[in-house]
């Protein structure tokens, strides 16, 4: 979501950048805006064993468009091996779910109450080296989360067709703890 944009996008502003170097071309093209993935919260399984889950959305409740990985990768596969068509499409893929509701999946999986809590903000570059992200390179993620919560990288920008989630946040829990307990 958001490459429609072409500042303030942090991570995603080398999406932006390739869908504008790419609309000169006369090729069929589809570009694929996807929401936020519900894997990015598998550190839920682990973290969120005492009833809390830590998220850079804030406020928890408010919706922003999220996904499935199997979803993305579906649609993918349904536009290469579907009908083919001239031009440009432009595909939002996602359906608005929020933070309070994501670790409201996670508690059904863990069998536990999760809630959400927002990281303030001006913890987030610790939280984000904690993750692996070396110190002084946390800008791109912080602006991309600041976007989200913004609230304009949401579904319905025109011109684009939308296909909802099909995958749950449930699901993805549920399939992850499941590989794990079968190594």
């Amino acid at each position: 979501m958001g490459a429609n944009r072409i500042s303030g996008l942090g991570m995603i502003t080398a999406l932006s950048l390739l869908e504008q170097g790419f609309r000169g071309l006369k090729l069929p093209i589809a570009y694929v805006r996807a929401g936020g993935f519900f894997e990015n919260f598998l550190y839920g399984l682990h973290v969120a064993q005492g009833g809390t889950l830590p998220t850079y959305y804030n406020p928890t409740y408010r919706k922003s468009t999220m996904v499935a990985t199997h979803d993305i990768g579906a649609e993918i596969t349904a536009l290469l091996t579907g009908p083919a068509w001239l031009g440009h499409r432009v595909i939002e893929l996602g359906s608005m779910v929020s933070a309070d509701e994501v670790a409201t999946q996670l508690g059904e999986v863990l069998k536990a109450d999760v809630k959400a809590f927002a990281i303030p903000r001006a913890g987030w570059p610790a939280a984000f080296e904690q993750l692996g992200i070396p110190k002084g390179q946390t800008g791109p993620a912080e602006a991309m989360f600041d976007a989200i919560n913004s609230g304009w990288m949401n579904l319905g920008v025109e011109g684009t067709e939308h296909i909802p989630a099909a995958t749950s946040a449930r699901d993805v829990f549920a399939a992850a703890r499941k590989a794990a307990t079968n190594v």
